[in-house]
């Protein structure tokens, strides 16, 4: 078997062979984030400005959501709440008496 390998073309990298492919993962993975970050603003602007025109219609589907799947989603708060008992009692406790010092 006659195994390939390329280098990448920003780190200098060795990879396994795939035909198109110029950068090894790790190289993908920085110049992808590097992008949202740069962009990261232009894409909250898009998602408020999506959300300030189907407010009504967001809102229905997630209401006829909770109505037909109200037992599935009761199971995952009850599942939930039992995996985080101490964070949550832990939580509480810390704001009583911070509230109770004041």
């Amino acid at each position: 078997m006659n195994k390939e390998i390329t280098i990448c073309e920003t780190c200098d990298t060795y990879f396994p062979y795939i035909p198109q492919k110029l950068f090894c993962g790790d190289c993908i993975i920085k110049k992808r984030n590097a992008y949202l970050e740069k962009n990261r603003e232009k894409g909250l602007a898009r998602s408020r400005e999506y959300y300030e025109k189907n407010r009504e219609k967001i809102a229905a589907r997630t209401r006829k959501y909770r109505e037909e799947n109200r037992e599935k989603i009761a199971v995952q708060a009850r599942k939930y709440y039992e995996e985080n008992r101490e964070k949550k009692n832990a939580q509480s406790r810390a704001r009583y008496h911070a509230k109770k010092e004041k």
